[in-house]
């Protein structure tokens, strides 16, 4: 059992919590230059690469979100706008159209058709009626 003395004078003054983590630390892992940097000791070398030669190409979140975005957007565009205007060319080599109508005007109906079909059945969907 460890007493304590009544002159508080010569007690060492208290650590702080961070003081005290550290020489911790010290006492479980030594910490030196390479250990620091996360090198182990028995690491080889790291070589440079030469200047001419680029890392490769790098992007962050964000610029991998737009690229993903513009795929996405692309795909969704595709799925919406291919089959009108594959129906729409068909009919025009098959039949042709009437007077003032066009290709252009025929697709346009189509992609219009199935947006508001596709906004429809999201209505119904989000309001859970038709089942």
């Amino acid at each position: 059992m460890r007493t304590i003395p009544a002159d508080t004078t010569s007690l060492p003054p208290l650590a702080t919590d961070a003081e005290r983590a550290r020489a911790r630390l010290k006492r479980i892992a030594p910490m030196t230059p390479d250990a620091a940097l996360g090198v182990p000791d028995d690491a080889p070398p790291r070589r440079r690469r030469p200047p001419g030669l680029a890392r490769g190409f790098r992007l962050g979140w964000k610029g991998w979100l737009l690229i993903e975005g513009a795929a996405v957007a692309l795909v969704l565009g595709l799925v919406i706008a291919w089959p009108p205007v594959r129906d729409c060319r068909a009919q025009d080599e098959r039949t042709g159209f009437y007077a003032g109508d066009t290709v252009g005007k025929c697709i346009r109906r189509g992609i219009d058709a199935r947006i508001d079909w596709a906004d429809q059945r999201l209505k119904m969907a989000i309001r859970g009626s038709g089942r």
